[in-house]
C-alpha cells in the first residue's frame, strides 16, 4: 500500500506540473496534423485567412495568424478537404489531402486576387515531409496495402518500411523462433521491436514478440486484424522522445474510426491448397540424419464483417466501428517418406488454426475542444489436436499420436484515451490501457519426451526418431498502463513546441515449464550401489530425491561408426535392433521452479521542445528517462539511471517545407522482457547428462525407469579403437536461486546517429536518402565465473545477470594449465588409469584437480577432436566471489549496424501510387541481440553466449569474436506500384473501377558458418568454428507479387454499393530460393567429451521461399 501510495503521489505532482506549464502541441498516438502557411502571389503572408478542413468525423474552422501561418492538430487519420478564404481574394480549395499519424503533413496556399465567389482548385496535395521532425517513419495506409499485393497479416506491411528484412535465419529445418511476424529492424534480432495499436502495447512480455509467443511454438497471433487497421507506421530510427523500450524498430498501428458516413462491408478471402504450386521438399536434398516433415500447401480463409459510422441524433458527436473477423489458417503436412512407417502411413494432415478475431472503437466528441476515445479488440485462437510436426524430426516418430496436443492462445486488448484543447495551443491526454495474453497447451498422452538418435552412428547414419510430446509451457499475463501528456505553443524568440508525458506499465505473467510424462526422484545412487555425490562433487544440496520432469535422448553408447554396433562395454546397456548398445540421458530437466511469478513495473517520462528558430532552422531537443523493476518468485532489482538524451537538427534551405537537410542523435533503451525473470529470479533449479538404461519393449518403444537401478553415471560406457575405456560423466546442474542480478547492473542501450535529406520532387512525390550508424553500448546478460573446463570440477560459482564486458570482474580467475591427449598418455593409461595411480601430467596437477576425473575422458571440441584437459591449481579458490581485481576474460559486446537508406514515396493521386526504396547496410560483431539466430535461443537477456569465461582450451571457439552477424543482409529492396483506373485514363476508360498492383522485392543473402555443440551444454549451434560467416552466404532472392481489383459496376446501386473483386498471386515466377542452410557441425551430444556424431546434413537446406499461391476475394462495400 505505501508503495502504490508513492507512486500516486508522484503522478499528481506531476500532473500538477503538466496543468500549470506551458508546452507545445505534438500529434497524438493516434491522430496526424495538417499545417501550412497562406500567401498571396508575391509570396506576402495573409494573416485572418479562414482555413475550413472538412474530413472524415466533420469539420474544423481555423484563422492563419500574424504570420500567415495555420495548424491543425490531433486530426483523426484520412482524407481531408482544405478550403481557404480571404477578402479580396478568389476561394481556394484542395481535395483528398491525406492525413496520417504523427507526421504534421504541409499543405501551403497561394491565393489569387480575385472575387471570394470565384473558386480556385487545386490538385497539389499535402507533402508528407514534416520539416519540424527529424524522426525516421514510414507510413502505410490501408489506401496503400488495398492496393497491391499484400498478404492477409499485419506483419507482413511491415516489410514494405525500407531496410525491414527476416529476423529469422534457420540454422535447422522448422527452428522455431520470431518467424516472419517479428523482423530485423536496424540491424536488431526479432525480439526487440515494440509494437503498439491505438496507444495498447500488444508486445508479448516474456519474449518480446508481436502478439503471443511461445518458446516452443514460436511467434503465433498479432492480437489485430488487418480488417480493423487504418494505418501502420514504421519508425526505424530516431525515434520522438516518447517513443523507447526498443532497439529494433517501433511498430505504431491505427485503427478505423467512425465518420459522419454509414460505411462497412461484407468480404471473403480465400487461398485454397490447390492454388499452391508444388515445392521443394527436404526429402529431395539426401537429409540422413533428421527426416524433416513436408509441407504440401497452407490454405487460408477469413471473412469480414465492417460496419461504422455515427450514432443516429449524434451526428458530428459519437462515431463507431466495429469488425469481425473469423479466419482459418491450415497448413498441410506429410512425414517424411524416411520416416518411421507409422509417421508415413498417417498420409498428408490438416493443422488448423481458428481464429476469431473482433475489434470495437467509439470515438466521443465532447465538445469542440475535447475528445473521448475507446476501443478493444482480441484474436482467440484455437488449435487442433495432431502430433507434432515441428522442428527437423517433426512427425518422425513410431508412435505418432503420442507427440500430439492441442492449444489455444490469443490476447484481448483495451484502452480509453481524452484528448483536450485547453487553448488552441495548449493540448492535455490522458489514457489507460490493459493488455491480456495467454497460451494453453494439452498434451495427448502422458508419454516422456524421447528423441531416438542411436541410429546417427551408423556407418550408414540414419534418422533421429521422437516420442512423447516432450517439453511445453503455459503461461499468462497482463499488463495495465496509464500515461498522460500535455504540450504547449509559445513564442520566445522564435516558435516552441514543448512537450512532456509520464506512462506506467503493470505487468504480471505466469509461467509454467512443463515436460510431458511423470515427475521422478533424482537419483542418488547408481546401478552398482554406488553413492553418486560421492563419485562427483557437483551435486546441489537437496538435489538427490526432488521430483524433476524431463526430456530423454537415446544415444549409442560408442558413436564411433566402426565400433557401434559391436561395443559391450556397458554391461547394464540394452541392444537395440541395429546392434547398438544404447542409453538414455537427460537432455534437459527441472526440479524446482515448476510454477514461476514475474512480475514488470515500468515507468516513462519525457520532455521534448521543438523549437523553429525561423523558417529555415528547427531543433529538436529532448530526453527521456526509464526505470524498469523486474521479479520473480524469490527475488526482485531495479533497473535505474535510464536516461536517454534525443537532439534533432532540420534545416529547410528555401523555407518552403518541401525539402529538408536533418541530423540525429539519440540513445534508446531496451525494456528487457519477462523471460529473464521467470528463470533467472524465480526459482529454476535445471538437471541434465543423467544417464539411465532403458527397456526396450517388443513393439519397439522405450521405457525409461529413471531410478537408482537403472542409473549409469560413473559406470564404465565405451572402449574406442585404442583400447581406452570410457566411463559415464557427471550429471549437470544448473541454478538460477541466489544468482539474480548483480547489483550495479543498468539497463541495456544503443546510441544511434542519422543524417539525410528529404525533397517534394513534384507534388505527391518525395525523395529521401540517409545514413544510420547504430551501436550497442551497453547490454544485459546472464553471466557465470566459470569457464566450460572449469565447470566440470571447480565447486565454486558467481554469476548472474550483468553488463558483461573486458573490465567485469566478478570472480577469482581460475589457475589452470592444460595439456593434450599425447601428454596424459605420456604419464597415464587412459584405460586404467585410477586417482590412486595417477601421475601428475603438468607441474601442480593432482587426480582432485585434474578434469579427466571429472569427465571420464578429454575434452572435445566442434571437429570431434579430442583437445584434452586442465588441472585447476587453486581448485578452492577459483571461481568465488567477489572479484580478484583481475578481469574474468569477458570481450566486449559488439553488435555495430551501418545503413544507407533511399525511398521515393507517391502518394495516392492521378490514380497511381508508389512506394520504392533500397538499402544497403552491413551488421557485425559477436552479439546477435535478444534472439540468437546461431542456435535457436529466443531467452532475450539470459541466453548462453557469457554464461562461461573463454578458458585456456579456447572450448568456446570463435565465440567471442567480431565478424558478420546472422541476418546481415547487404542490400533489400522493394518497389510496390498500383494504378486506379478513371473515367479519365486513356484508351482503359471502360474499365473504370479495375486497379492493378505489384510488388518486387529483393534481397542478398544471409552468412553461413560452421557451428559447433557447446561444449558443456550440449547444444548444437553455438560455437563458430573459423569465425562468423567462413561458410560463404546463401543466395539472393527475389520475389515478384501481382494484385488486381474491379469494381462490379451495380447500376443504380453504384453510388451506395460496390462489390469488389480481388485476386493477389504471390511469387508469380515460382522462385523458390534456399533462404537458410544447416549450418551444424555435430549431432546432440550426450555427455560432455563424448564425441557425437558428425552432422552429415550440413550444408542443406533449412528454409525456402514460398512457392507461388494466389489468393482471391470477394468484397460488398457500402
Amino acid at each position: 500500500m505505501k508503495q502504490a501510495l508513492k507512486y500516486l503521489t508522484h503522478l499528481c505532482v506531476l500532473l500538477l506540473f503538466v496543468s500549470f506549464t506551458a508546452f507545445a502541441q505534438q500529434q497524438g498516438a493516434t491522430t496526424g496534423g495538417l499545417s501550412g502557411a497562406v500567401t498571396d502571389q508575391t509570396g506576402a503572408v495573409l494573416p485572418g485567412a479562414t482555413v475550413v478542413l472538412v474530413g472524415p468525423q466533420g469539420s474544423r474552422t481555423l484563422t492563419t495568424d500574424s504570420l500567415g501561418r495555420f495548424a491543425a492538430n490531433g486530426l483523426t487519420p484520412g482524407f481531408y478537404d482544405v478550403t481557404v478564404t480571404n477578402s479580396g481574394f478568389k476561394k481556394w480549395e484542395s481535395k483528398h489531402n491525406e492525413v496520417v499519424v504523427n507526421v504534421s503533413s504541409t499543405l501551403n496556399v497561394s491565393m489569387m486576387v480575385g472575387n471570394v465567389g470565384e473558386t480556385v482548385e487545386v490538385t497539389a496535395s499535402a507533402v508528407g515531409i514534416d520539416t519540424q521532425s527529424t524522426a525516421i517513419t514510414t507510413t502505410l495506409t490501408d489506401t496503400f496495402y488495398n492496393s497491391v499485393p499484400m498478404p492477409r497479416n499485419v506483419s507482413a506491411i511491415f516489410y514494405a518500411a525500407p531496410g525491414v528484412a527476416a529476423g529469422q535465419v534457420a540454422g535447422s529445418p522448422g527452428q522455431i523462433g520470431p518467424g516472419q511476424a517479428n523482423p530485423s529492424i536496424g540491424g536488431a534480432s526479432g525480439l526487440e521491436n515494440l509494437y503498439v495499436v491505438d496507444g495498447v502495447t500488444i508486445t508479448d512480455q516474456a519474449f518480446g514478440s508481436i502478439g503471443t509467443y511461445n518458446r516452443y511454438h514460436g511467434a503465433l497471433g498479432t492480437g489485430v486484424n488487418l480488417s480493423f487497421i487504418k494505418e501502420v507506421n514504421v519508425k526505424t530510427t530516431a525515434f520522438e522522445p516518447e517513443y523507447g523500450k526498443a532497439l529494433g524498430g517501433v511498430v505504431q498501428i491505427v485503427t478505423k474510426s467512425g465518420s459522419n458516413h454509414f460505411h462497412g462491408a461484407i468480404g471473403a478471402y480465400f487461398g485454397p491448397g490447390t492454388w499452391y504450386a508444388s515445392r521443394f521438399q527436404y526429402y529431395q536434398f539426401g537429409f540422413q540424419q533428421v527426416t524433416p516433415p513436408s509441407t504440401l500447401s497452407s490454405p487460408q480463409y477469413d471473412a469480414v464483417v465492417e460496419l461504422g459510422g455515427y450514432i443516429p441524433h449524434f451526428q458530428d458527436k459519437l462515431f463507431f466501428f466495429g469488425s469481425f473477423n473469423p479466419q482459418l489458417n491450415q497448413t498441410i503436412m506429410q512425414a517424411n517418406p524416411g520416416a518411421p512407417a507409422p509417421s508415413v502411413a498417417l498420409g498428408p494432415l490438416t493443422y488448423s488454426t481458428t481464429t476469431m478475431s473482433w475489434a470495437g472503437k467509439v470515438t466521443y466528441k465532447i465538445g469542440a475542444a475535447t475528445t473521448f476515445e475507446a476501443s478493444s479488440f482480441g484474436d482467440p485462437s484455437r488449435h487442433n489436436t495432431q502430433p507434432f510436426a515441428l522442428g527437423s524430426s517433426g512427425l518422425a516418430s513410431y508412435f505418432p499420436q503420442t507427440t500430439a496436443s492441442n492449444w489455444n492462445y490469443g490476447s484481448r486488448n483495451s484502452v480509453a484515451r481524452i484528448t483536450t484543447a485547453v487553448t488552441p495551443t495548449w493540448l492535455v491526454n490522458a489514457g489507460f490501457a490493459y493488455n491480456y495474453n495467454h497460451f494453453d497447451e494439452i498434451p495427448a498422452t502422458t508419454d516422456y519426451g524421447i528423441t531416438d538418435a542411436s541410429a546417427n552412428s551408423l556407418l550408414v547414419p540414419g534418422a533421429s526418431v521422437t516420442s512423447g510430446l516432450g517439453a511445453y509451457e503455459p503461461s499468462t499475463n497482463d499488463t495495465w498502463s496509464i500515461e498522460a501528456n500535455t504540450s504547449k505553443t509559445f513564442g520566445f524568440f522564435g516558435q516552441h513546441t514543448v512537450s512532456l508525458g509520464y506512462a506506467y506499465d503493470h505487468t504480471n505473467f505466469n509461467d509454467r515449464p512443463s515436460r510431458s510424462g511423470q515427475l521422478f526422484p533424482i537419483p542418488g545412487h547408481n546401478a552398482a550401489g554406488q553413492d553418486l555425490t560421492t563419485l562427483f562433487s557437483n551435486f546441489p544440496a537437496g538435489a538427490v530425491g526432488s521430483l524433476t520432469n524431463a526430456i530423454f535422448r537415446i544415444t549409442a553408447t560408442n558413436s564411433d561408426p566402426t565400433l557401434t554396433q559391436t561395443d559391450r562395454t556397458c554391461t547394464q546397456c540394452p541392444i537395440n535392433s541395429h546392434g547398438q548398445q544404447i542409453y538414455a540421458s537427460i537432455n534437459r530437466g527441472t526440479y524446482k521452479g515448476l510454477v514461476v511469478e514475474a512480475l514488470g513495473r515500468y515507468h516513462t517520462a519525457y520532455v521534448n521542445d521543438v523549437y523553429q528558430m525561423n523558417r529555415y532552422i528547427s531543433i529538436n531537443a529532448g530526453a527521456r528517462w526509464e526505470q524498469q523493476r523486474v521479479a520473480g518468485t524469490i527475488l526482485s532489482y531495479v533497473f535505474t539511471g535510464n536516461w536517454s538524451p534525443r537532439l534533432g537538427i532540420n534545416i529547410d534551405p528555401v523555407g518552403d517545407h518541401k525539402s529538408k537537410l536533418f541530423f540525429n542523435f539519440s540513445r534508446n533503451f531496451w525494456a528487457m522482457p519477462l523471460d529473464a525473470a521467470i528463470r533467472q529470479l524465480g526459482n529454476e533449479q535445471d538437471d541434465t547428462s543423467f544417464a539411465f538404461a532403458p527397456v526396450i519393449n517388443s513393439n519397439g518403444s522405450f521405457t525409461i525407469i529413471p531410478d537408482a537401478a537403472h542409473t549409469l553415471n560413473g559406470l564404465p560406457r565405451s572402449t574406442n579403437s585404442s583400447g581406452v575405456i570410457s566411463k559415464f560423466g557427471a550429471p549437470s546442474f544448473a541454478s538460477s536461486t541466489g544468482e539474480g542480478i548483480i547489483p550495479g547492473t543498468k539497463g541495456q542501450y544503443g546510441d544511434e546517429y542519422v543524417i539525410g535529406v528529404e525533397r517534394e520532387m513534384t507534388p505527391s512525390i518525395v525523395v529521401k536518402a540517409r545514413w544510420t550508424d547504430r551501436r550497442l553500448i551497453r547490454i544485459i546478460e546472464d553471466i557465470g565465473s566459470q569457464s566450460p573446463e572449469g565447470s566440470t570440477i571447480v565447486p565454486n560459482f558467481n554469476g548472474g545477470i550483468a553488463n558483461p564486458g573486458p573490465s567485469t570482474d566478478i570472480a577469482v580467475n581460475e589457475q589452470s594449465v592444460k595439456y593434450t591427449p599425447a601428454q596424459f598418455a605420456a604419464k597415464n593409461n587412459p584405460n586404467t588409469v585410477t586417482p590412486a595411480t595417477y601421475v601428475p601430467v603438468q607441474p601442480g596437477c593432482t587426480a582432485a584437480n585434474d578434469t579427466f576425473f571429472a569427465i571420464g575422458t578429454f575434452f572435445i571440441n566442434g571437429l570431434n577432436q579430442q583437445v584434452g584437459g586442465v588441472c585447476i591449481l587453486n581448485l578452492a579458490q577459483a571461481d568465488a566471489g567477489p572479484g580478484d581485481g583481475i578481469p574474468d576474460g569477458f570481450v566486449r559486446p559488439v553488435r555495430r549496424y551501418q545503413a544507407a537508406e533511399f525511398e521515393v514515396d507517391k502518394r495516392f493521386s492521378n490514380h497511381w501510387l508508389a512506394v520504392a526504396n533500397l538499402r544497403w547496410g552491413t551488421l557485425y560483431g559477436n552479439y546477435e541481440g535478444a534472439y540468437r539466430n546461431d542456435n535457436g535461443q529466443s531467452d532475450p537477456g539470459i541466453s548462453s553466449l557469457f554464461d562461461f569465461t573463454p578458458g585456456i582450451l579456447n572450448l568456446l571457439g570463435d565465440q567471442f569474436a567480431n565478424g558478420v552477424l546472422s541476418t546481415d543482409r547487404r542490400t533489400v529492396g522493394n518497389l510496390f506500384l498500383s494504378y486506379n483506373v478513371g473515367t479519365d485514363t486513356p484508351f482503359l476508360h471502360s474499365l473504370k473501377g479495375l486497379t492493378l498492383g505489384s510488388g518486387l522485392r529483393g534481397q542478398s543473402g544471409v552468412p553461413l558458418s560452421l557451428l559447433g555443440n557447446h561444449p558443456i551444454y550440449l547444444n548444437q549451434g553455438e560455437v563458430p568454428i573459423g569465425g562468423r560467416g567462413a561458410a560463404g552466404r546463401t543466395p539472393s532472392t527475389l520475389q515478384l507479387d501481382l494484385h488486381t481489383s474491379y469494381d462490379v459496376p451495380l447500376g443504380r446501386f453504384t453510388e451506395k454499393y460496390r462489390l469488389r473483386l480481388a485476386m493477389d498471386m504471390f511469387n508469380v515466377t515460382n522462385s523458390q530460393f534456399e533462404l537458410g542452410r544447416v549450418q551444424y557441425t555435430q549431432t546432440p551430444s550426450s555427455s560432455v567429451g563424448v564425441a557425437p556424431p558428425l552432422n552429415s546434413d550440413y550444408n542443406r537446406p533449412t528454409a525456402f521461399q514460398t512457392p507461388f499461391y494466389a489468393r482471391g476475394s470477394v468484397r460488398l462495400e457500402f
